[in-house]
């Protein structure tokens, strides 16, 4: 298998990314990958060689927000994580009491 091409993409101005194979037997696999509100959503086709590619069948995915309305942002959406979701932890030091060095383990 050989990466043939890899962009930074948007559907509904959610990013993601797609790529481009070209599998051992000629045939050409495309895929998109996107994380929306930390679902990660992946598309993927493969058509044999010669074949033109899947491009509708890339284009044609939509997000859908819990009413069943679709998602489309003003701006780009990058994923990010809710804040202080990592408990603080991070080499600060700051870690759960009773844990040590920088919440590492280690001694008092």
């Amino acid at each position: 298998m050989r990466l043939i091409r890899l962009v930074l993409d948007y559907i509904d101005l959610v990013e993601g990314h797609q790529l481009q194979l070209t599998n051992a037997d000629r045939s050409r696999t495309f895929v998109g990958i996107y994380l929306h509100e930390s679902r990660l959503y992946i598309v993927e086709a493969t058509v044999p060689a010669g074949a033109p590619q899947p491009g509708l069948f890339q284009q044609a995915l939509s997000l859908l927000d819990e009413a069943g309305n679709r998602v489309r942002y003003d701006s780009i959406y990058s994923n990010r994580l809710p804040p202080g979701r990592l408990g603080g932890r991070g080499g600060r030091g700051r870690g759960r009491r009773g844990d040590g060095a920088g919440g590492r383990g280690g001694g008092p």
